[in-house]
């Protein structure tokens, strides 16, 4: 029988207040794990559910930035500005949503257009637009490898009425900083279809002021 996954916010306090254990036990800590955990009991921090996306263009490309450091947030098109999360903000990713459409119609003549069409699409499985299945995905954070070059079938979740649809949980929740750029990479192995659109979700738990 599978084990139900735990929730990303039980996933949070396990690995900061494990660090408490860590200093108490005179052992190998991380100083600001603790920080957190001690500001999370003494309620200057608070936990909350988050996800952060970015819908990218990308038609004719077999190599797909999803988060970039030239981007601005605007909503129906990213949260995220720079590649980079808010400033005093400590991500825990636990699961990723990746879904996919093709623009109908003729392709928009300018970015504006095109933004107009990416707030009104309805995305859906990757199985629906061709090649991405077979490609790969990788996740950098910290200057870490968080996921390196997975298939990306794991997000054909058509099947399974247990999850979520797209939806890959990671085997090991990491947690993203703010004082670092972030990477998610998708590697195909031809051209994406003309007017393929992609959309990533890293969703998860992370601190805000109390």
């Amino acid at each position: 029988m599978k084990t139900m996954i735990k929730s990303s916010r039980s996933q949070f306090l396990e690995i900061v207040n494990a660090h408490i254990s860590l200093r108490d036990q005179a052992k190998k800590h991380d100083p600001a794990m603790v920080k957190v955990a001690m500001d999370i009991k003494e309620g200057r921090l608070q936990l909350a559910d988050a996800a952060y996306y970015s819908i990218k263009f990308a038609g004719n490309r077999a190599n797909i930035d999803m988060f970039e450091t030239q981007d601005a947030k605007e909503i129906g098109i990213t949260n995220v500005t720079q590649a980079k999360l808010q400033k005093d903000r400590l991500f825990l990713c636990n699961r990723i949503i990746l879904l996919a459409a093709e623009i109908e119609g003729d392709l928009p003549g300018s970015d504006s257009q095109l933004k107009k069409v990416i707030k009104q699409t309805d995305f859906g499985s990757i199985k629906e637009v061709s090649g991405l299945q077979n490609g790969v995905f990788s996740l950098v954070a910290n200057k870490k490898t968080i996921i390196d070059e997975r298939p990306m079938q794991e997000f054909v979740t058509d099947n399974n009425l247990m999850s979520n649809l797209g939806t890959y949980y990671l085997e090991s929740p990491r947690f993203i900083r703010d004082d670092e750029e972030f990477e998610f990479n998708i590697e195909l192995g031809e051209d994406a279809p003309e007017k393929a659109l992609i959309k990533v979700v890293l969703a998860g738990t992370v601190t805000i002021p109390a």
